[in-house]
């Protein structure tokens, strides 16, 4: 009798660890990317303090007009609680990276005035865009708020982090932006 309660707790034991062990692997695995590639005619960034809507057509003109730079993209919306709370980690990235990288937000899902009063009560100075049609969270496959996405000096996805993102992976993330373009420069 006691050899088969071992056993149970050893087979328990087993399927535990293989269960965190997938849980682990699904975590650390980075989420598939979306198939959005920037298409159009080079467009500018919005002036700082201009929030306004865009079109997904709008939206990739400016996309393709920052080719030559990484663009960190953050959807985000007024009333999502980590949205909050990472918004000072982008304005502080867009402060120490200025030059190198652009960041650009992407409020979606939300009430024009209630995010243009967000961007305001916090000092928001990097570009942001309204997507009044949701067509740009769709183009970008969207399935959390917040998500931030990096494209390449090359106009293409290279990462992208569903949910709230660290200070620590924010850098990681736009230094090895930097580098893949520093090491296409040398090519």
């Amino acid at each position: 009798m006691q050899t088969g309660t071992r056993m149970r707790t050893r087979l328990f034991r087993i399927v535990v660890v293989l269960a965190a062990a997938g849980l682990a692997y699904a975590a650390m695995n980075e989420p598939e990317l979306p198939s959005f590639v920037p298409t159009g005619v080079a467009a500018a960034l919005p002036a700082e303090g201009d929030f306004g809507p865009a079109s997904l057509e709008e939206f990739s003109s400016v996309l393709v007009g920052q080719r030559g730079t990484p663009v960190v993209v953050n959807v985000w919306a007024s009333w999502c609680a980590p949205c909050r709370t990472e918004m000072p980690l982008l304005q502080a990235a867009a402060d120490d990276y200025a030059g190198r990288v652009v960041i650009v937000g992407v409020a979606s899902k939300d009430a024009a005035d209630d995010a243009g009063q967000f961007l305001a009560d916090n000092n928001i100075t990097f570009p942001n865009v309204f997507d009044e049609s949701g067509d740009i969270r769709r183009a970008l496959e969207l399935t959390a708020y917040p998500t931030t996405y990096v494209f390449g000096a090359d106009g293409t996805i290279r990462a992208r982090v569903n949910g709230g993102i660290s200070e620590q992976r924010l850098a990681a993330l736009i230094d090895a932006a930097i580098a893949a373009d520093e090491g296409r420069a040398d090519d």
